[in-house]
């Protein structure tokens, strides 16, 4: 629970003095806006709506940001959106928006970055499930190879307890292939460093133990994307050999390693048709999605010891991006075309001709297109990020496609028109509306 000291004009008066401190002689207002969670806070500043404006350079421990460190601790734990607003005449305003399902935080402008009208949908890369082929294994697969080779490595290993493995393999549906069940019935953990020592080969792994709920975890959807707007931009590229399928995340991909740097090796239990069963990826927590094939098996990622990643395949027209700076226009979308980004160009972008196509996901203003209504003729369409005005007009004409999930809201409008869009959307959804918490500070 928020400790209600943090609603109290007192907690906020050094911050909002300092936010009035840091506003240059020839401007009138300055805004925050940015987030708070337990020890931690960051945003950005906008002095008369322009967050390029520089303020003073104030003095360590007297800018508006040094004054929130304290604030965290209030937080009950959650993550709060802020909008701090003061005038040169002293008139202050901060609006608390607590943690809510039904929205996610951005940083500075982006502050109420997406609004998720569908409760607990995945941007669609990540509700693909896997194509289950009948795979072989690979050749080169052998478990006592493993068990001889882990054993020697880690003599004093404990084993995983067999009730681990047939519990693991339940909640897969699969069984485990030979090498993986020999890798934990020969150690439950610990580091496999791979001899002789050598940089230009693969070093070695440290166990992932059965029960690592964290490790696993990571795999999830949400925990890879984060949050809608860079979910719904993702696109998976075909791998080029085929022996990956176009998956985001997979529940066919099975930890059984990492590599102590945050990166995990899974076995694929569900591979493309030119691969094999229980071959290895890698999966690189900066991706946001897929993963790289290393290896056709846990057994010869460990004899063989490969270091080179498979290339990614060519994005090819899955994401197009139309505007001066690209010189793309709407005609370079292709009927395979996932993601499009529309931004300014030498005329407005008439969206009409998109009519019927399968897009997921559209990221543009209204300023920089014409016909907004048009996207009602997207019948795939799930996410859409526009900025305020944007949504406004459809709002007002009761244009919004009733087939998203998502909607994103950009650029640095006025906080009320921001917080209505929201509540507008969720409202047209049947949500309830976010929470605003006005503390009006007098300085």
């Amino acid at each position: 629970m928020i400790d209600a000291t943090l609603f109290q004009a007192d907690a906020w008066r050094p911050f909002v003095t300092a936010l009035r401190n840091s506003m240059p002689p020839e401007v009138g207002e300055a805004e925050f806006r940015g987030t708070m969670a337990p020890g931690t806070f960051g945003g950005s500043i906008a002095y008369d709506g322009d967050h390029r404006h520089p303020g003073l350079d104030l003095e360590r421990g007297e800018r508006p940001t040094d004054m929130l460190g304290s604030l965290t601790e209030l937080t009950g734990g959650q993550v709060l959106a802020v909008r701090g607003v003061t005038t040169r005449s002293g008139a202050a305003t901060v609006s608390i928006v607590p943690s809510a399902p039904q929205v996610s935080f951005g940083m500075g402008s982006d502050l109420l970055e997406d609004v998720h009208l569908a409760a607990g949908a995945h941007p669609e890369p990540y509700r693909r499930e896997p194509v289950r082929y009948d795979m072989a294994f690979s050749a080169g697969a052998d478990a006592a190879t493993v068990t001889a080779l882990v054993r020697q490595l880690l003599p004093d290993a404990r084993p995983a307890d067999p009730s681990e493995l047939a519990a693991a393999e339940a909640d897969l549906g699969v069984a485990l292939p030979d090498d993986v069940r020999a890798l934990f019935l020969a150690a439950a953990e610990g580091t496999l460093v791979l001899q002789p020592a050598d940089r230009e080969r693969f070093y070695g792994l440290r166990i992932v133990p059965l029960a690592d709920a964290a490790a696993r975890a990571y795999l999830e959807p949400q925990a890879r994307y984060l949050s809608w707007r860079y979910g719904a931009t993702e696109v998976v590229a075909p791998d080029p050999d085929g022996r990956m399928q176009q998956l985001a995340a997979s529940l066919a991909w099975f930890v059984v390693g990492e590599d102590g740097g945050g990166n995990l090796y899974v076995v694929d239990l569900a591979p493309g048709p030119q691969g094999t069963f229980g071959q290895v990826l890698f999966v690189d927590h900066e991706m946001s999605a897929g993963a790289r094939w290393l290896a056709p098996s846990l057994t010869e990622l460990l004899t063989e010891r490969p270091t080179t990643l498979a290339k990614l395949g060519p994005e090819g027209g899955l994401l197009v991006r139309v505007g001066s700076h690209s010189g793309k226009t709407l005609a370079d979308v292709q009927p395979t075309t996932e993601v499009l980004y529309v931004s300014a160009g030498a005329a407005p972008c008439d969206l009409s001709a998109l009519a019927g196509h399968r897009l997921r996901t559209l990221v543009t203003e209204s300023a920089v297109v014409a016909n907004l209504p048009a996207i009602t003729e997207l019948p795939a369409l799930e996410y859409l990020q526009l900025d305020v005005a944007g949504w406004q007009q459809l709002l007002r004409a009761g244009q919004v496609p009733s087939n998203l999930l998502a909607a994103g809201v950009s650029g640095r409008a006025g906080w009320t028109d921001t917080v209505d869009v929201v509540n507008g959307l969720l409202a047209a959804w049947k949500q309830e509306p976010i929470q605003v918490i006005d503390v009006p500070v007098q300085l």
